[in-house]
This record gives structure tokens, sequence and C-alpha cells, in this order.
């Protein structure tokens, strides 16, 4: 299915960051911005887009604590998929997004304990919001296990 969305809805930092995620050589990708900068929204946009339109599109948003997700990038993924009038094409649930469409999906999940990150072999993206918080164990444990597929990256927002 072909979609088609104004231009004006996306700002250069969105192009910019769908422009690496594109990219299968691009595995890190760094985010850096002030406070509404737009990063997290322009992430949360590309995400969107690409669920809609490929297969396995599989993500996972981290951040340190559990407790700020709701509130944070769970919130601004519920917020573009309303705006952009896609809410039937997705299901909503507590920490968990999925397209109907594609069967791609995102989980949002708290990284209290580096040790929760096993099993994230089968996500093409793994989304850092607020990767300050996260310590040097954290990220080489997701960069140790992020493996096994073409075009898998880690994208960390701060």
């Amino acid at each position: 299915m072909i979609y088609e969305f104004d231009p004006k809805l996306f700002n250069p930092v969105y192009w910019e960051i769908q422009e690496a995620l594109e990219n299968n050589n691009v595995r890190f990708l760094f985010v850096y911005g002030g406070s509404s900068g737009s990063k997290t929204y322009s992430v949360v946009q590309a995400i969107v887009i690409n669920m809609l339109v490929n297969e396995n599109y599989n993500s996972l948003v981290l951040r340190k604590f559990a407790t700020d997700i709701r509130d944070s990038i769970y919130s601004d993924f519920k917020s573009i998929i309303s705006s952009f009038e896609l809410n039937d094409l997705f299901t909503i649930q507590q920490n968990f997004i999925l397209c109907n469409e594609t069967k791609s999906y995102i989980r949002f999940r708290g990284l209290d304990d580096s040790e929760k990150v096993k099993g994230i072999s089968n996500f093409k993206k793994v989304i850092l919001e607020e990767v300050s918080q996260f310590d040097e164990v954290d990220f080489k444990q997701i960069k140790k296990r992020l493996r096994g597929q073409k075009g898998q990256q880690i994208i960390s927002m701060f």
C-alpha cells in the first residue's frame, strides 16, 4: 500500500534521520539537541513511517527507567499515529504498538538492569531515549546483543 504525507509535516531533522535509517552501513545514529529540538518527534515519525511500509521493522524503545516511558516517547508514538490519522492501522497496547498492515511492532522497556537486554536480536532498531542516563555497561550489552540482521541500528537520543 502507498501512503502519502504532506512533506510540510516533516522538519529537516526528520529527513536526515530517515536517510540514516535507510543506510545499512550506518550502525549507530546519535541524535543530539536541546529541549524541544524535535529529536524524539522526528525519530518517532520516521519509525512510524517505516513500520507502515516495511515488514519486520520491529523496534525496541528503551529508557533507563520504565516509569519514564509512558509520559515520554510512548506518548509521542501515540500522538503521531493519531495526528497522521493512522489509528485504524495500528493496535496500541500498554508498552506495545503493532502495525496491523505489516505486522511490524514496537516494544517499550526500562533497562534498570543491563541483563534485561537479552533476546533483542530480532529487533531492527533499538532506540535509546535519553542515552545519557544509561551507563557504559548498558550500551555495550545492547551493542553486543543486537546482531543477526542486516540493517540493525542503535538510535541514541540526548
